[in-house]
């Protein structure tokens, strides 16, 4: 029989809180212990008596009849794990790999009741620093003695001379320093204090291959055309993989260090005009397979990503995967579950009872250092390596001098620690932490880790938040579980402060083209009838937008879902139906680009309106005008149609991104070669991709909330017309009313903003933006290496 570990209290296991910042209190915005974090000094009664002396206790303790900072926790009987080896070794016990907590703040006669799940604030901020330097490639040079970085602050560092020299020749006037010295002044004298800077073209023997380069990722091609482009016109020689990984990360590390400088002038703009700004933000998720082993083998590693745009303007400010290519997983789990000596460590966690009792117990994913990551595959891609490298080493020596031949002694002991090491690792996976079996058990491993969705969802809203200016946001996305987890958190101090909405958006993704086109066709006759009607009644001021408007309102009506027998359910998925969120929903009428069917939720909304919607069943009918027509001015403003758009774009136009598998019983699923086998490149080429989508390519755009401005008039006039079978040309009266407005993202958004000389807007060249310094804008070094 399995025997349980002691019960844990929730003072002993609750984690550290960060100074501005606690995914672990109550989600709900109108709880008084939303972003309030347990009040462990509360006295807990239990036995005998125990209401009697709570009410008797709650005349002196205020928080005690509140129940400000009062929570319960419980076990989270979804990960239970069995341990069997090591202290537990004939004697196995049982755990859960994970508590949930329930908020206890009482709301009228009963308590607020919220439960969640227990996670770490530090694998956030371990993640949100990874996504905030984009991997590591925009940290900048940091200080070899105590880790400062030089673009946190620039001040802290003073010049220490040059080296190297460019000679004048080409684009150059004059000679000029190839890098700079620079000392970290608090740390001055120390090892490592000193860094020399130069910037990473300098090393580039053809400058033009990189602008090839990017046209070709932008384009479609893949890593063997782009070799086959760039191989020597005389020869024929083809430029390396390796060669071409390192221009494509160059151009990655570039463009985001030139996207980031870009941006950070358009917050600053934007705060000092104090202008009230209201941003729309459009949010969704798709998922990459990457990895296959071969064509025999056909199993694939899905990468989610998360993509957000502005809704006006088509920005598409992040795109961020749940994969972290710096995690090497062998080096990861010897470092963090092995000791110097190679004893096993970061194991168990130790507690003390208040009896003084001190006992262990396995520790829980957001106590574990690896519970960041999704950790059967990181234990797996560990042991895989091991045991690849012993398959490889074998097999060599098989082909090379044939079987039953001993190996020499240096070789077999590298082949015996490496059983060593996989015998260790499946103790540790499966005999004490129980995680369950993982089809990578059985592959080669690449490098990087995935990373729990949960913590990269929350890393990505917290960097997009700090991208953008001060004012309102409203967020707009898809029924996703791990929002309803983190958005409260993230944006807390906007709710509190009534400057965040969040809407859901739900609509026919299966229906045919023909179908849409006939729903969108039916709906545009609907409004134009009502149009002529309203302005037939009421006069010809009011605008088309107000009339749309009011043809929604009255024909808006409660979305659930009735069974067979009648019986009514709510619309939304389990995790929005919490009382944390209002529990109606509506069906919109409005039938527009590409979005049909649309039903919309309203999780987080201005206080004026969340709180008489929460007071709603999920099935009863809007009444109250005013708040029918707030919820219709949201609705035809809430769309994800700018990251689709971005999506569908990105899969037609990059190799790597297309749909790795498929339906089709007669082909199979498709098997797509290249860069897809490594994660980090597939990455590059997305980010790459994305800023080109931004800054490079002008376009009309055209949405439910997309800025004025698509089409210009057409002055009237003649055009000519050739005449067939002649050269004779005769003018004709223009047809055309109208022509696309072509802007980038960027310049829609603000953030490459009309010249002063009123000259035509263009998009910037890539040559001129490639090999300036940007990751230094903004800092002495940006100016050196400028002049």
């Amino acid at each position: 029989m399995v025997k349980k570990i002691q019960q844990l209290n929730l003072p002993e296991v609750y984690p550290a809180i960060l100074e501005d910042f606690n995914l672990n209190t109550c989600g709900d915005p109108d709880c008084g212990n939303f972003g309030v974090a347990p009040n462990f000094s509360i006295p807990v009664f239990k036995g005998r008596n125990a209401s009697e002396r709570k009410q008797v206790a709650a005349a002196s303790i205020p928080a005690l009849a509140t129940g400000l900072g009062a929570y319960t926790m419980s076990s989270d009987d979804h990960n239970t794990r069995i341990s069997e080896v090591f202290e537990y070794e004939g004697n196995p016990v049982g755990w859960d790999d994970g508590r949930t907590m329930e908020c206890s703040h009482q709301r009228g006669n009963d308590v607020c009741g919220i439960t969640f799940s227990i996670l770490s604030n530090e694998h956030f901020l371990e993640e949100y620093t990874r996504l905030l330097l984009a991997g590591g490639c925009l940290e900048g040079p940091v200080c070899g003695a105590c880790g400062a970085r030089y673009l946190d602050n620039p001040d802290e560092f003073i010049f220490n001379g040059t080296h190297g020299k460019l000679v004048a020749g080409g684009n150059r006037r004059k000679a000029k320093p190839s890098g700079f010295r620079i000392i970290h002044r608090p740390c001055k004298g120390k090892a490592g204090a000193r860094i020399s800077v130069s910037l990473d073209h300098q090393a580039h023997q053809e400058l033009r291959d990189n602008v090839r380069i990017l046209r070709c990722i932008v384009n479609g091609d893949s890593i063997t055309t782009m070799r086959r482009v760039l191989a020597d016109p005389d020869t024929g020689k083809k430029i390396g993989v390796s060669r071409l990984y390192s221009r494509i990360f160059w151009l990655e590390k570039t463009l985001l260090a030139f996207e980031r400088a870009k941006l950070k002038e358009w917050k600053q703009r934007e705060d000092a005009s104090g202008r009230f700004k209201h941003m729309r933000i459009a949010h969704d998720d798709v998922t990459i397979s990457v990895n296959w082993e071969s064509r025999l083998d056909r199993r694939l590693t899905p990468l989610q990503f998360s993509v957000s745009a502005d809704i006006r303007s088509g920005y598409v400010f992040r795109i961020d995967a749940n994969f972290d290519p710096n995690v090497d997983p062998v080096e990861f789990v010897e470092q963090h579950y092995l000791s110097d000596t190679g004893q096993l460590a970061n194991l168990r966690q130790q507690y003390s009872q208040k009896s003084g009792i001190t006992f262990t117990a396995p520790k829980m994913h957001f106590q574990r250092p690896s519970g960041r990551l999704d950790e059967p595959m990181l234990f797996a891609s560990a042991e895989g390596r091991w045991r690849v490298f012993s398959e490889r080493v074998q097999n060599a020596y098989e082909k090379s001098k044939g079987t039953g031949v001993a190996l020499p002694p240096d070789v077999q002991e590298k082949l015996n620690e490496a059983e060593d090491k996989r015998f260790q690792l499946d103790q540790i996976r499966q005999g004490y932490f129980g995680f369950h079996d993982t089809d990578r058990d059985y592959r080669g491993s690449f490098n990087g880790s995935v990373v729990k969705p949960t913590y990269t969802k929350a890393a990505h809203l917290a960097c997009l938040r700090d991208m953008l200016p001060k004012g309102k946001i409203t967020l707009v996305g898809e029924q996703e579980a791990a929002m309803v987890r983190v958005v409260p958190h993230v944006f807390r101090d906007m709710i509190n402060d009534d400057m965040f909405e969040w809407f859901v958006i739900s609509f026919d993704k299966e229906v045919s083209a023909p179908k849409n086109k006939a729903r969108m066709a039916q709906f545009a006759e609907a409004l134009e009838a009502f149009k002529e009607k309203a302005r037939a009644t009421l006069g010809d001021d009011l605008s088309d937008r107000d009339l749309l408007e009011q043809f929604c309102t009255q024909r808006m009506s409660t979305a659930y879902i009735e069974g067979r027998n009648g019986t009514k359910y709510p619309y939304s998925i389990a995790n929005f139906q919490s009382r944390q969120f209002p529990q109606i929903w509506i069906r919109t009428p409005a039938q527009y680009y590409g979005e049909t069917q649309k039903v919309v939720g309203f999780p987080v909304l201005r206080k004026k309106y969340r709180d008489p919607l929460k007071k709603l069943a999920f099935d009863q009918k809007v009444h109250d005008p005013e708040l029918r027509a707030a919820l219709t001015r949201r609705a035809l403003r809430a769309t994800i149609q700018p990251v689709s758009t971005f999506m569908s774009s990105l899969r037609r136009r990059t190799s790597p991104s297309k749909r790795a598998g498929g339906k089709g019983a007669r082909t199979g699923p498709a098997y797509i070669n290249g860069a897809v086998f490594n994660p980090a490149v597939l990455m590059a080429f997305l980010n790459i991709f994305r800023v080109y989508y931004n800054w490079f390519e002008p376009r009309q755009y055209k949405g439910p909330g997309a800025t004025s401005g698509s089409e210009a008039p057409v002055a009237e006039g003649l055009s000519a017309g050739r005449v067939p079978g002649t050269k004779e040309t005769i003018e004709v009266p223009k047809l055309a009313t109208t022509s696309p407005v072509m802007l980038t993202p960027a310049m829609r958004l603000g953030a490459d903003p009309e010249k002063a000389n009123g000259r035509p807007r263009k998009a910037p060249d890539p040559r001129r933006v490639l090999y300036r310094p940007w990751l230094y804008h903004g800092t002495p070094l940006w100016r050196k290496f400028e002049d």
